[in-house]
């Protein structure tokens, strides 16, 4: 009997309570993606929906960044990791890739970007503007934007971008990430599949 029951005279178990704790077997653990950030953004409470919201999951983030063109070495090192969990500690199944652990990316840091958000919506041709949503409930501290070929999203610091990410894309959108690159001086990663874009 704990303490608690002891001062108010409760001696009989709920149901829940007597159940069985059923152990997992950590071997029967396995993750849908090989890497996540080891950040996560600042998020607010959502108050209402606009005409234009994008939804992500907390595993989504940043799993398709821009980055300083001096984060390469960095870049590189944590790819590195990423193709040792796609070698050593993945299964195919019928539909999808299962991943026995997971790399959290702890060296990137903060990308640190300083985008004026009017002209990166100038060079993107977009005034389409919308919010984040992250795991349903909570709305992410910056923005989203979308062209004819993808949808982009980041946060935003006095009306400045400081994280940029994409969240949809089709074949044309490669064109986009090389003038954004060229712009900034930045570099593009998409993480899952340890692709990287950068202009020559």
């Amino acid at each position: 009997m704990g303490i608690f029951d002891k001062l108010f005279g409760r001696t009989k178990r709920t149901e829940k309570e007597t159940e069985k704790v059923e152990m997992i077997n950590p071997n029967d653990i396995w993750f849908t993606t090989p890497t996540i950030s080891n950040e996560f953004p600042q998020i607010v409470p959502l108050k209402k929906q606009t005409e234009f919201d994008i939804q992500i999951h907390e595993d989504d983030y940043r799993q398709n960044e821009f980055l300083n063109l001096s984060a390469l070495p960095i870049v590189e090192q944590e790819i590195i990791a990423i193709k040792d969990v796609w070698e050593n500690h993945s299964k195919k199944s019928d539909d999808y890739t299962l991943f026995k652990t997971c790399h959290v990316r702890n060296k990137i840091g903060s990308p640190n970007l300083i985008i004026n958000f009017s002209e990166l919506k100038t060079i993107l041709k977009s005034n389409s503007v919308g919010q984040v949503i992250i795991n349903e409930d909570a709305l992410i501290n910056g923005f989203a934007i979308k062209t004819q070929n993808t949808t982009y999203f980041g946060t935003l610091n006095n009306d400045f971008v400081t994280e940029l990410c994409i969240a949809e894309w089709n074949e044309n959108t490669t064109n986009e990430i090389l003038e954004i690159n060229k712009a900034y001086n930045l570099i593009f990663v998409n993480w899952f599949h340890s692709d990287l874009i950068k202009n020559d």
